[in-house]
């Protein structure tokens, strides 16, 4: 008899996105019951076996370099930044990676994990003023073929959105700004749990340069190595009314 070899499962809360190696009846982060079911553990990315190369010249381009980003001028990041933003549906969180890298010049990916190559994503883009040829957009892409893509453009900023649709990790994410030395920013959008926290594992909030949080489209930061919180935000898409009255 031929046996097969069974796939390798943990667990997910559907409510909170916390991972166990075991099943259990009511989650012990977010205490709910019946929200913890079986995930399948997907293959570890290529990519994430590679080691990351550079030398002593080009780390000491990354000092206190800052990125020039005009969307938001108030925001600061520095080169290699990795950006977590996250909010409830329809709050803007997506407007506000596109707008943003967008505003970073060169060649930006922004890899659509959740809506995919869609009217929705189109009009997104136009409301965000995004037309440029070189903003360029991939779907169904696994780690090894973002990171294929981003080498093959030259991308300086990319976008993955959302997280939990894409299913990277927060050591890929971070391993994909090692193996692409040509990005400045890296952009993930994550999805928000019932009770407003960002969804999936704490790796990734401690693994983030950057965190912003979107609400009804407006902005605030919540996390930055860059500089303080204090009063840092605004609109996602903020009106030119100002200028045009100047």
């Amino acid at each position: 008899m031929n046996s097969t070899r069974s796939v390798p499962r943990s667990f997910r809360c559907v409510d909170c996105g916390a991972f166990w190696d075991r099943w259990w009846s009511t989650c012990a982060r977010c205490f709910r019951q019946g929200v913890v079911i079986p995930h399948a553990e997907r293959a570890r990315a290529a990519v994430d076996a590679m080691p990351g190369v550079t030398t002593a010249r080009a780390l000491s381009r990354m000092i206190w370099q800052e990125v020039v980003q005009p969307s938001y001028p108030e925001l600061r990041l520095g080169t290699g930044a990795l950006v977590e933003v996250y909010g409830p549906p329809g709050a803007g969180k997506s407007s506000w990676a596109c707008r943003l890298a967008d505003a970073v010049e060169g060649p930006a990916l922004l890899v659509a994990a959740e809506e995919g190559l869609s009217p929705s994503l189109a009009a997104r883009l136009a409301r965000c003023d995004v037309r440029r040829a070189d903003f360029h957009v991939i779907t169904r892409a696994s780690v090894d073929a973002a990171v294929s893509h981003a080498h093959g453009v030259k991308a300086v900023s990319m976008i993955v959105d959302s997280l939990q649709e894409a299913s990277y990790t927060a050591n890929e994410l971070r391993h994909i700004l090692e193996l692409c030395p040509s990005l400045q920013l890296l952009v993930a959008v994550l999805q928000i749990t019932k009770a407003g926290l960002p969804a999936g594992s704490n790796a990734l909030q401690h693994e983030a340069d950057v965190v912003v949080n979107v609400d009804a489209m407006k902005w605030s930061l919540t996390k930055s190595r860059y500089q303080d919180l204090s009063g840092v935000g605004g609109d996602v898409l903020p009106t030119r009314e100002k200028d045009s009255a100047s």
